[in-house]
């Protein structure tokens, strides 16, 4: 008798561990590519974010095995190295290697264009979080921006605030990319176009080792601007170049006296842990166009899962890298993973998708339509950045908080 139970214990086992194997075996495992810079002065960023797409690939997978679903996502990641070269070439190697129909990112617009004449003849679709570039605007590509709104508005709001503040001349200094040009471009038309006066624009090439020449030229500008009207200067600039050029302009006295705009990144309390930038900042008047505190049911079960899953709170436009990532999830659970289909279905996905911070919603060029800006500037009290207003996109107003 005892071996006998002994024989049916085994064979139920036996059953059950095949069974098992079986059912792992079914799985469909659906590749989805991650084009981010893992490496270069965006590194950081493309780190973080692709730690908020293996979130969000874990979740989803949790949930699809509840459900009893036989799909799971695998995330399948490449370095970009931060350059459109690089990016073509993750983008590429990803695809020959996987039967990857989706990527995640790249994560800067000159990137994205980068990679964007081999997945409009390959059939791919880009799911970019971040790019907001001008240039990337484009209509009936298999380009998507999901969360990120393009520039437009931020050149508008960036004009808004010169006229407001009776700024008669700008200066401005932009990284020499799709992203930097297109920006510095649209804001002298819009600030032009609303009564303002003289643009100088002054470029640098993307990566750069030192912004000494850039700088002394920027002050010049600036100085001889000056003798015809009130004048401010522009920072359209990655976070690791503004930190080159605010060093010399600690000791730059043009530079240190003329008040200051900068784009979003730039709103970092990353700037402030130096004081003596801080107290810059402050005495410049510094403001950015960046994006509001805004938050929905899942900001903050995305804060505390990140927190718990990585050790540590999410860096700045992370959880826009989720949300891409779950946007192009879910439309690959309804299309399949067939690029002209999701093509096809991902605008209709993003516009019922609540995010992390706002809901997705796709303009004519499959673009965040969605927008609402914070003002901010360095606290008068501590070393801090502050919300001093804000940016309706709807309207396209900037309202300076009493």
């Amino acid at each position: 008798m005892k071996r006998f139970l002994r024989a049916l214990l085994i064979a139920v086992f036996v059953l059950a561990f095949s069974n098992l194997a079986v059912a792992q075996d079914d799985l469909e495992i659906i590749t989805l590519g991650v084009a981010q810079p893992f490496t270069g002065p965006l590194g950081s960023f493309g780190q973080d974010f692709t730690r908020g797409i293996q979130l969000a690939v874990m979740q989803m997978n949790a949930q699809l095995e509840a459900a009893g679903s036989k799909i799971r996502f695998e995330a399948v990641s490449q370095d970009t190295e931060g350059t459109p070269e690089g990016a073509a070439r993750a983008v590429r190697t990803i695809v020959q290697t996987t039967n990857a129909q989706v990527i995640v990112g790249p994560l800067t617009t000159s990137e994205v264009l980068g990679a964007k004449q081999f997945v409009d003849e390959n059939g791919i679709v880009i799911v970019a979080p971040a790019s907001s570039g001008v240039a990337g605007g484009i209509p009936g590509d298999n380009i998507f921006r999901v969360m990120y709104p393009p520039d437009v508005y931020a050149a508008n709001a960036f004009a808004q605030i010169a006229i407001a503040r009776g700024y008669q001349n700008v200066v401005v200094l932009h990284v020499n990319d799709p992203f930097g040009n297109g920006l510095a471009e649209k804001f002298t038309t819009e600030f032009q176009a609303a009564g303002g006066g003289d643009v100088t624009v002054v470029s640098y090439a993307p990566n750069p080792i030192d912004l000494s020449a850039e700088a002394t030229r920027v002050s010049a500008e600036v100085a001889r601007l000056q003798g015809s009207g009130s004048t401010a200067f522009f920072c359209v600039c990655f976070l690791a170049d503004a930190q080159k050029l605010l060093q010399i302009a600690l000791v730059d006295p043009t530079l240190s006296a003329v008040e200051w705009m900068g784009i979003e990144n730039l709103a970092n309390p990353q700037l402030l842990e130096d004081a003596a930038i801080a107290d810059f900042l402050r005495a410049a008047n510094f403001i950015s166009v960046s994006f509001a505190d805004n938050s929905t049911p899942l900001t903050q079960p995305f804060i505390d899962s990140f927190t718990a899953e990585f050790g540590s709170a999410p860096g700045p436009f992370t959880n826009y890298a989720f949300d891409a990532a779950n946007i192009a999830m879910l439309t690959i659970l309804v299309a399949g993973n067939d690029g002209l289909a999701v093509k096809s279905m991902l605008p209709f996905i993003s516009s019922h998708y609540i995010g992390t911070a706002v809901q997705a919603y796709l303009d004519e060029n499959g673009d965040q339509a969605v927008v609402y800006y914070g003002l901010f500037q360095v606290s008068p009290d501590a070393p801090e950045f502050v919300a001093v207003g804000s940016y309706d996109g709807a309207t396209r107003v900037v309202t300076f908080n009493q």
